[in-house]
């Protein structure tokens, strides 16, 4: 399958309507304790990678920058026909690639408990499991990683 990457900012509609469709999805997942992260998973003029098929958008992620060093992984989402086809590792090398071209030194990201598919990608690609950081202290239902690009 021929995949097209398109880099672009968060305000993208494309990239509204697969935020939207992640948003219901981690609301089936969660139910009303998702509620608990929509002010953290609020993104404004991010670098933002989709991904395309025939001119239809399937998946997207975001890159936060933190610090001089320091950028998030944010949204990271393909819809679910496209799972399971390696969609998710163009995002996040695409987003790595980003990071690097920004000197970028370290990514952190969080997700949540249930997402066990989730953490197993990022484990695959050489993340690691760190600290909970920022809102996400103390935040049994958080699972945050890092990785050195």
């Amino acid at each position: 399958m021929n995949y097209i990457v398109k880099r672009t900012t968060s305000e993208d509609v494309d990239f509204k309507f697969l935020e939207k469709q992640l948003d219901d999805e981690l609301f089936e997942i969660y139910g009303d304790m998702q509620s608990n992260y929509s002010s953290h998973n609020t993104v404004i003029d991010l670098k933002t990678i989709i991904i395309f098929v025939d001119q239809k958008p399937i998946g997207c992620g975001c890159l936060k920058f933190l610090d001089c060093d320091l950028a998030e992984v944010k949204r990271v989402y393909v819809s679910l026909e496209y799972r399971n086809r390696g969609v998710a590792k163009i995002i996040v090398k695409e987003i790595e690639k980003l990071a690097i071209e920004s000197n970028i030194k370290n990514i952190i990201l969080q997700t949540g408990s249930r997402q066990k598919a989730a953490v197993n990608l990022y484990e695959s690609m050489g993340y690691k499991l760190t600290e909970n950081y920022g809102p996400y202290v103390n935040d049994n239902n958080s699972i945050c990683m890092k990785k050195i690009v």
